[in-house]
């Protein structure tokens, strides 16, 4: 075949001058914000130019993410036809493209996750000899003088591992939140660029390498670079970001093999087998999409399983493809090309999984901004909700939310919420909790559905607040008039285990002592005791409560009514109001 090709170059090169290339309708689709497929087609070299090929892969010019791909066909009677396909992509870098190119547009933009505590990972496939190596190497480079350079990423402690420990065996275990553990490999504490480009150039020297038909220094292993990112700050509360860089072994053709001893077609047929297992998995992780954006719009199908656990590969990428972990991911694929048209047939392979992980998200209509529902909010309107919202001192929205439109802020962990909050000048962690109080309040409230004003009246008559309903009965000593309902404040005795600060030691009044079981532990000024129903003569004077504890949102409170303890009326200090809203689920002290 190789032979014909070349015999028939120029009727080749006539035939895809003359190609006009349909707009490619794929390459308008709107895909996941989290998972990018970029395509890089190498520079055709000089020995290949010499031995009479030529380029059969093209960026579409006018289409920046698109490729056509053709391929020359021999047919029983008249000359050779072509066939061309077109792929799309979210980026493609042509052969005039450098690597910090493709670093500015794809990497980069991964490391302000990976330091918010998320993972992303960049991994390259293709076929062997396709620039998988040259421009993985040529990206961790410049990652690291950005990580070591950047002064965003100062308070940051960097671990490096590449899993190869001087060739010494480890496993792939997980622990006990199901996250990937590789027991084995080296991490290393990085503190500068040059040592971490050291520790890579060592990790890359127990790779395996052999020559091929088509590369004299093929990988013949995958290799796979994670740094840690550690903030260091003391106050952080953000969780270890990972950042994955990875470079795929190069899939080989059958007849890039027919000349393998029996040890190399053995290492070839598990280097494949690897590849075939990851596919597989790219393959299943779109059904699952598919059926995701199924059921989002009301159609329902099975979920399909992902094999990630049938190769080491795999598993160590467990966060991509297992669906209860890859939430908190970003994923950049670089599928690599060999433009040659003597390598059309795995160009096409390799652009076809590329393809299969662009998974267009359902259609929605354009979304009009609402100043009552958070999701519709773009950046701009988040912005001027926190400087209406924030209190005094204002916080600065552009450290609260420099980008984010309003779904991502609701999506912010309220730990990253409040650390951003607390870079604005006097900012407390208080006024920050208050200000996500509010937020979700509103969340809360435009998504639950309107109810009649009947049934609001109920609700509000009888569950949203425990202050006292009968004026006559208010302007009384809240000692005269203790019902079940009740907030009060008391004092607990000394080594009471729910003891809190002062001001905090609330509780909800249910019943009076008569109403409970024969035995109960009570509390009394000299501690605890167990006390007997008959014969107590005082017992009108203690009351069963429910402990009341502060919430998880600012000068929020919830009622445990599984903790429950009686309280004597000398114990109580003072009467509490708590309203009850029903967007946060909390209940918040009025007076």
């Amino acid at each position: 075949m190789e032979r014909f090709l070349l015999d028939n170059v120029k009727h080749y090169q006539s035939l895809v001058s003359r190609f006009s290339p349909p707009r490619d309708k794929k390459c308008d689709v709107r895909t996941s914000p989290h998972r990018q497929v970029a395509i890089r087609i190498r520079p055709i070299l000089e020995k290949e130019i010499e031995s009479g090929q030529v380029a059969a892969v093209f960026p579409r010019r006018g289409q920046k993410a698109t490729i056509d791909l053709h391929e020359m066909r021999k047919v029983v009677r008249g000359p050779p036809t072509l066939n061309s396909y077109c792929f799309s992509a979210d980026k493609v870098f042509g052969p005039d493209q450098t690597t910090a190119t493709i670093y500015d547009d794809v990497v980069k933009p991964l490391l302000p996750w990976v330091f918010e505590g998320g993972v992303g990972t960049l991994f390259a496939y293709g076929q062997t000899g396709s620039g998988k190596t040259f421009t993985v190497s040529g990206l961790e480079t410049l990652m690291a003088n950005d990580l070591f350079g950047d002064t965003r990423y100062s308070s940051s402690s960097a671990k490096d591992s590449y899993l190869l420990n001087d060739r010494a065996p480890f496993q792939i275990l997980e622990d006990a939140f199901g996250t990937t553990q590789l027991a084995g490999t080296q991490e290393q504490h990085v503190t500068g660029a040059e040592q971490f480009l050291q520790l890579i150039a060592k990790a890359a020297s127990f790779r395996q390498t052999a020559p091929t038909a088509k590369n004299a220094g093929s990988s013949r292993s995958h290799a796979i670079c994670r740094v840690r990112l550690e903030d260091t700050s003391a106050d952080s509360l953000k969780e270890d970001g990972i950042l994955y860089m990875i470079d795929l072994a190069g899939s080989e053709a059958a007849r890039d093999i027919a000349d393998h001893t029996p040890d190399r077609m053995k290492e070839t047929r598990e280097v494949n087998v690897s590849l075939s297992t990851l596919k597989d998995c790219i393959r299943a992780m779109t059904l699952s999409d598919l059926a995701a954006s199924s059921s989002s719009t009301g159609k329902k199908g099975k979920k399909p399983y992902i094999p990630f656990r049938q190769s080491a590969l795999t598993k160590v990428l467990k966060h991509l493809f297992d669906p209860d972990t890859n939430g908190n991911c970003k994923t950049v694929t670089l599928a690599c090309i060999n433009p040659s048209f003597l390598d059309v047939g795995a160009s096409k392979n390799t652009l076809r999984y590329a393809e299969m992980l662009r998974v267009a998200l359902p259609k929605s209509k354009a979304l009009v901004s609402d100043p009552a529902v958070p999701t519709t909010w773009a950046n701009k309107d988040v912005k001027n909700f926190i400087k209406l919202q924030s209190g005094s001192p204002t916080i600065s929205p552009y450290e609260l939310a420099p980008h984010e439109s309003g779904l991502q802020l609701l999506r912010l962990p309220l730990e990253n919420f409040v650390q951003r909050c607390l870079k604005s000048p006097d900012a407390t962690e208080e006024q920050a909790k208050a200000l996500h109080a509010k937020l979700w309040a509103m969340h809360v409230k435009s998504q639950r559905p309107s109810s009649s004003k009947a049934e609001t009246d109920l609700l509000s008559e009888k569950f949203s607040s425990s202050r006292e309903q009968s004026a006559d009965r208010a302007s009384l000593p809240f000692k005269d008039r203790i019902r079940p309902g009740m907030v009060i404040r008391w004092v607990p005795p000394e080594g009471f285990p729910l003891r809190l600060p002062e001001q905090n030691n609330l509780a909800l009044v249910l019943t009076p002592r008569q109403g409970t079981a024969t035995t109960t532990t009570t509390l009394c000024r000299d501690g605890f005791k167990d006390v007997e129903n008959a014969g107590d003569q005082s017992k009108e004077d203690r009351y069963l409560c429910a402990m009341v504890f502060p919430g998880a949102l600012a000068n929020a409170y919830e009622v445990n009514l599984w903790r429950q303890v009686l309280i004597h009326v000398d114990m109580m200090e003072a009467e509490v109001v708590l309203e009850y809203d029903n967007a946060t689920r909390y209940y918040y002290l009025t007076s």
